[in-house]
C-alpha cells in the first residue's frame, strides 16, 4: 500500500499545494483525514478514490495501481495556478459604528493566486472578503487603511486571534481572548483603548463576522 499512499500524497501536492487539511475539507472529509492516510493510519475507500478521479480528472489506473499517466488526457493540470478574485467591500472596520450586511456594496474584485491562498494560508477563496481598517485602536498591529482578508467561515471563537466582530451596532476589528469562567475579552492592541469583557451570555448583541487571516499595507 506504500505506492498508493505515495500517489495519494502526490495528488495532495498537485491540487492543494500540499495542504492536507484543505484537501480533506475540499473532498468532503474531516481535516485530519488526509494526514491519517499519509501516515498509514487508514486507507481511502475505493468509492473515495473514484471521487478523486472524477473530481480532478486523475487516471484511476494510476491512482490505484500506478499504471500509466497521472492525469487523463483531457485534464487541466494547472490546479492552484489560476487567479481567483476576492470581493472588497465598501465598509471599514474600526472602533466606530457600522454594520455588515450581505447587500454591502462590492467596490472591486481583487486578484489572488489560488495556489498562494492554499499554500500560505491553507484556504480557498470561498467565503473570503476584503475590508479596510479605520482608526488607530489596533496599532501597531494594524493601521489606518490596511486591507484585511477575512475568512467568513470562521464565525465561532475557537482560539485567540484578530476577528471582525459586531458589538451592538458597531463593527470592529479586535483581538479576542478567552478568559476564565467563560468570559471573552475584546482587546485593542493600542493600549490607549481599554479592553472590554463579555460574559458568556451576550445574546444577539455580539457576533463574529469572520477571522482576519492576512493584511496588506501601502507604505
Amino acid at each position: 500500500m506504500e505506492g498508493l499512499i505515495f500517489r495519494f500524497q502526490k495528488v495532495i501536492e498537485e491540487v492543494a499545494a500540499g495542504n492536507r487539511s484543505l484537501f480533506s475539507r475540499e473532498t468532503g472529509k474531516a481535516p485530519s483525514f488526509a494526514t491519517d492516510v499519509c501516515k498509514g493510519r487508514i486507507l481511502p475507500t475505493i468509492p473515495y478514490l473514484i471521487q478523486l478521479s472524477e473530481k480532478y480528472s486523475i487516471s484511476l489506473d494510476w491512482l490505484l495501481l500506478g499504471v500509466g499517466k497521472m492525469y487523463l488526457d483531457s485534464a487541466n493540470k494547472d490546479f492552484g495556478t489560476e487567479v481567483v478574485h476576492i470581493p472588497r467591500y465598501d465598509v471599514k472596520v474600526s472602533a466606530g459604528g457600522g454594520s455588515w450586511t450581505v447587500d454591502q456594496t462590492i467596490v472591486e474584485q481583487m486578484p489572488f493566486q489560488d495556489r498562494w491562498l492554499r499554500q500560505q494560508l491553507g484556504k480557498s477563496a470561498d467565503q473570503m472578503v476584503l475590508v479596510s481598517v479605520e482608526g488607530d485602536s489596533m496599532e501597531p498591529t494594524l493601521e489606518e487603511n490596511d486591507l484585511l482578508l477575512i475568512d467568513r467561515q470562521q464565525t465561532e471563537f475557537a482560539r485567540e486571534g484578530i476577528y471582525v466582530i459586531r458589538l451592538d451596532d458597531m463593527l470592529m476589528v479586535k483581538r479576542l481572548q478567552r478568559q476564565p469562567k467563560g468570559l471573552i475579552q475584546i482587546i485593542s492592541d493600542n493600549l490607549n483603548y481599554p479592553p472590554i469583557t463579555l460574559s458568556g451570555d451576550f445574546g444577539e448583541s455580539f457576533d463574529i463576522i469572520g477571522k482576519a487571516i492576512w493584511f496588506g499595507r501601502v507604505f
